[in-house]
């Protein structure tokens, strides 16, 4: 499921099958880097879109957070998730990010616009199956 209007009206009725909620992570500095903060956006982007499409009805992906160098609410976020119903959190963030966690699985950063389509989409469906084999290992404790 994804965080609009028409997928969350369903959401109270199922939230015993939509057990796990994903929140996508970036770290975020304005004022160096915008670059950089862009590839890792479009990047968890693509592997948070590609789990849920393998994972239909069975999981909820958040918008994204953005980690400031003084707060990270994904700590916040992932008590009202459970507070809400949700078994599982996910929080998928770049490999660069210095959150260490049990449900915190961390995605590889290239910079996708320079790459052509065939090795980009090999990239991007490799982090899919990891986060994907992450999520199932979660789901069998």
């Amino acid at each position: 499921m994804l965080f609009n209007h028409n997928d969350l009206m369903l959401l109270n009725d199922q939230i015993e099958y939509i057990d796990t909620a994903i929140i996508p992570a970036i770290p975020a500095n304005y004022s160096a880097r915008l670059l950089d903060i862009a590839d890792q956006y479009e990047m968890i982007q693509y592997v948070t879109l590609g789990a849920e499409q393998q994972f239909k009805g069975r999981l909820l992906v958040l918008p994204p957070v953005q980690i400031l160098s003084d707060y990270d609410p994904t700590g916040l976020i992932d008590t009202q998730l459970k507070e809400y119903g949700f078994k599982n959190i996910v929080v998928v963030c770049p490999q660069t990010l210095p959150i260490d966690a049990d449900n915190v699985h961390k995605v590889d950063i290239i910079p996708l616009a320079s790459m052509d389509n065939e090795m980009k989409q090999e990239f991007i469906q490799d982090n899919v199956k990891s986060l994907m084999k992450f999520i199932i290992t979660l789901w069998n404790k």
